[in-house]
């Protein structure tokens, strides 16, 4: 028996034998070549290292760029701000030669308060400003008012009624300033050390939509301070807190989830300039009443920036940008050179009592409010790519205002820079809920591809007023435009097409379509012009005032 397994063995093994020996062959020449790789991997790293590569100029950029924008001006690249500050569009190392560095914790502070950092806190309860919250219903407060904040825990600086009523970066940190030196002399009048009343300050700003002049402004601020710290004598611990919220500027109640994301960014931006205290606003919270789903969102967007960022891990990452570094040095520069000015007239409570501060704020509103009528500044979902299908929460912002008591002045004039489209949509709703027609009439001419591109910006224009586009089959023959204007009787049509389709249709198109359109109102889209049109919808046109007129023919137009 025993023999007979032994042969058997030998036959297996026989058998086994051959298969090993390929197997460990294979394998000897698979480790072998991957050796081999490893090897011409590291001297591929090693060359990489010897290699060098010449430094490019800003001359070989611009000549880069030059070259991309096929024929435009190299301005065409530059922008300006509501601060006056002109933006490039490439920072160097020469745009911060002459800015002091420093380390968070070591003046001027720019780069925090404190070398350790800390996660903002929530849910901080702010004081009565009665400075800024007294000028946003119309009253400089009485001595008592001014007196009674001394007794504070914490005295407050909200600087938001200024940035709601339009002010920009710069002016924002005028009035913080300048709030700050006020409240300094009226504590020395009570006896009270300056530096002592400056280490209760909590300074508290909104974070609105442009990402990086909040993160600029808030560093600036502290650099401002420490400058403030030396012009003042300030004690080394006459520091303030900074408190931030989200802004509701250019917050909507139309298609409000995008509100997440303005508030998310608003809420980055601040983390990363380095505060103590944050407020997200709820995506919802413009309609009156917050939704369980918008609340935790809100409260979930800190948790984002510190758990899945780990933002709590580092402090002032924004630190050593070219273009960072610069731009908070020019607000800087900018706030304390008006900051001098304004001190040097009587300070914040000379320009309130006079107006002159409310004035030049409502100036820079108006350029908002220009810049978002006309697009220049998009606000999406409201003055672009709105959702005319869309059920509408409209805002109600009955907010309780604080009771200041003291001598009447010019108010702030706080206003969304939404508001105006919301307004214009809620009147289109009410046309509706009478049963008055609310569309106008798009006369596409010629093929799809050459009429779809302004079709579509007319309809996106249209749906911004909560006005119903009704297009017309591709228009081959003016016979045909004027069929569909006597098919629908609307009272208002616009042309769209290609400014070479406009020219071989011509006048006689516009002629016919008046005589069909019996008293229709007839735009053209883009800048042709012709004898017999009412108007034209283009890029850069303020579409409030178009949409405004508009809306006012649906008016008594039942529907058909």
């Amino acid at each position: 028996m025993a023999s007979i397994f032994f042969h058997v063995l030998k036959d297996v093994d026989c058998l086994i034998s051959p298969f090993y020996n390929t197997m460990k062959r294979k394998r000897a020449e698979f480790f072998k070549h991957v050796l081999q790789i490893e090897n011409d991997f590291n001297k591929g790293v090693e060359n990489m290292k010897q290699q060098t590569f010449p430094a490019a100029s800003y001359t070989d950029w611009e000549q880069a760029a030059h070259s991309s924008l096929k024929g435009k001006a190299l301005s065409k690249l530059f922008t300006k701000t509501v601060e006056s500050i002109e933006l490039k569009p490439l920072y160097t190392k020469e745009d911060v030669e002459g800015i002091y560095r420093s380390l968070p914790g070591d003046k001027p502070f720019t780069r925090g308060f404190y070398g350790e950092g800390a996660f903002p806190a929530s849910g901080f309860v702010l004081e009565t400003d009665p400075l800024s919250e007294g000028a946003a219903v119309g009253v400089f407060p009485s001595v008592s008012m001014l007196q009674n904040i001394h007794t504070q825990q914490f005295i407050t600086i909200n600087t938001v009624p200024y940035h709601m009523a339009g002010a920009n970066a710069v002016q924002e940190l005028v009035a913080a300033l300048s709030e700050a030196v006020f409240y300094m002399k009226e504590a020395e009048k009570k006896g009270i050390k300056k530096s002592d009343a400056a280490s209760k300050l909590v300074v508290h700003f909104a974070s609105g939509p442009r990402f990086f002049t909040e993160l600029a402004k808030i560093r600036a601020f502290r650099t401002l301070w420490s400058a403030l710290m030396d012009a003042y004598e300030l004690d080394e611990n006459a520091k303030p807190k900074i408190s931030v919220e989200t802004s509701q500027l250019t917050l909507s109640s139309l298609d409000p989830h995008v509100n997440i994301l303005r508030t998310g960014s608003a809420a980055f931006a601040a983390v990363l300039a380095n505060i103590d205290y944050l407020s997200v606003t709820p995506f919802d919270q413009l309609t009156g009443e917050t939704s369980g789903l918008s609340e935790r969102i809100a409260q979930n967007i800190p948790l984002l920036l510190r758990h899945e960022s780990h933002l709590d891990k580092v402090i002032d990452p924004g630190g050593g940008s070219y273009y960072i570094e610069s731009l908070t040095e020019e607000i800087g520069r900018l706030a304390w050179d008006e900051f001098a000015l304004m001190e040097d007239k009587g300070g914040i409570e000379q320009a309130l009592r006079t107006g002159v501060f409310q004035k030049e704020i409502m100036e820079v509103q108006a350029n908002r409010e220009h810049d978002a009528a006309t697009r220049k500044h998009q606000l999406i979902g409201t003055n672009i790519y709105a959702n005319i299908d869309e059920t509408n929460r409209f805002s109600d912002e009955t907010q309780v205002q604080a009771k200041i008591e003291g001598e009447k002045i010019n108010p702030l004039m706080p206003k969304r820079l939404a508001k105006p489209f919301e307004q214009l949509r809620q009147k289109a709703v009410r046309l509706e809920q009478t049963e008055q027609s609310v569309e106008g009439g798009i006369i596409c001419l010629g093929e799809l591809k050459t009429n779809k591109p302004r079709v579509d910006y007319v309809t996106g224009v249209l749906a911004v007023g909560g006005i119903h586009a009704v297009k017309s089959e591709n228009i081959d023959k003016i016979e045909e435009a004027v069929k569909f204007v006597k098919d629908t009787k609307l009272p208002y049509y616009c042309i769209c097409g290609a400014d070479a389709v406009y020219e071989e249709f011509g006048q006689e198109l516009v002629d016919e379509l008046k005589k069909a359109a019996n008293g229709a109102m007839i735009d053209v889209a883009g800048k042709w012009q012709a004898d017999g049109l009412n108007g034209s919808i283009a890029a850069g046109d303020n579409i409030v005032e178009k949409l405004s007129e508009l809306l006012s023919l649906f008016e008594g137009r039942t529907i058909q």
